[in-house]
């Protein structure tokens, strides 16, 4: 199963949360994760460095590919249906190499904030990649959100991303996300984060996975 985070609107946090996830899918579900950092920043494959030279054992592979390396990528993963794919890259829908990966996935989890930019962005990034590909499942994950702020436009947005995919529950503004490492996760972010991954494991990944294993 191959998972990509994206976003057109660039500071929503989808590389932070493609490690999270990865890490969740480890430890906490114990399956078999590959991620490949697509981002020209490589921020996600620098952190994983970072832990090799602590001597900390990987709890899965990270691996820098380019986009225009989707299709090999794609073709040697579908051959592992138990492995998960995650993919994180830089979110320009005007760059044509995002095509076939926006045609060639599963999964799409998109951060988003509550703000005019980061809004226009995230319903621009929705019409093109459902365009492109009508059976994917996109979900959609308010991050980086105030606790302390009353967004006035919430129900309004939700209401627009539905005609896309799955709005989530939020995840608030935290300090201690800056913490992270692709070998650990600390206690306090996962209660920000499980209920979010729980949801999107039990709902949308399980079940599919346990399709494949049926057929």
């Amino acid at each position: 199963m191959i998972t990509l985070f994206g976003n057109q609107k660039g500071g929503v946090g989808k590389s932070t949360l493609a490690v999270l996830f990865a890490n969740y899918l480890s430890l906490v579900q114990n399956k078999e994760v590959v991620l490949f950092d697509m981002d020209n920043q490589r921020s996600i494959y620098n952190k994983f460095q970072a832990a090799q030279v602590l001597e900390n054992k990987p709890l899965y592979e990270v691996e820098i590919a380019e986009m225009e390396q989707f299709e090999t990528i794609n073709s040697i993963v579908r051959e592992r249906p138990n492995l998960i794919t995650l993919l994180d890259v830089a979110g320009n829908i005007e760059n044509d190499n995002l095509m076939p990966i926006f045609k060639g996935v599963d999964l799409i989890i998109c951060p988003f904030a509550y703000d005019e930019f980061s809004v226009g962005a995230t319903i621009d990034f929705a019409e093109v990649v459902r365009t492109l590909n009508e059976e994917a499942i996109i979900i959609f994950i308010p991050n980086r959100i105030k606790t302390n702020v009353k967004y006035e436009t919430l129900e309004s947005v939700n209401k627009v991303l539905a005609n896309y995919g799955a709005v989530t529950k939020p995840i608030p503004e935290r300090i201690d996300f800056q913490r992270i490492t692709t070998f650990e996760t600390p206690a306090s972010i996962i209660q920000a984060v499980s209920p979010v991954f729980d949801l999107i494991y039990n709902g949308f990944i399980n079940q599919k996975l346990g399709l494949w294993a049926k057929v």
